[in-house]
């Protein structure tokens, strides 16, 4: 019996996204995020989100991984940026 391939959560997703823009960035300095959406078929601002939540990750890796969607991730780090501008 054939076992299929784990499935990647949304965080390990948004990882990969970050990773593969980030690699091509370094190849190519003309890189852009519409170049990453077009070569892994995903629309931009998923892509975006996922640069994103991949930058943030480094520093903010264990309240990311309390988040069971992009979706809380993404108001986490809104929330996070909007008290930093006001503060």
């Amino acid at each position: 019996m054939k076992i299929p391939p784990k499935k990647s959560t949304w965080l390990e997703l948004a990882i990969e996204i970050y990773s593969f823009h980030t690699s091509q960035l370094k190849d190519d300095k003309s890189w852009t995020i519409r170049k990453t959406a077009k070569d892994l078929n995903r629309s931009l601002g998923s892509v975006s989100q996922s640069i994103t939540i991949g930058s943030w990750y480094k520093t903010h890796e264990k309240q990311l991984k309390r988040f069971n969607s992009l979706k809380e991730a993404m108001n986490f780090i809104r929330d996070r940026n909007y008290e930093q501008r006001t503060s």
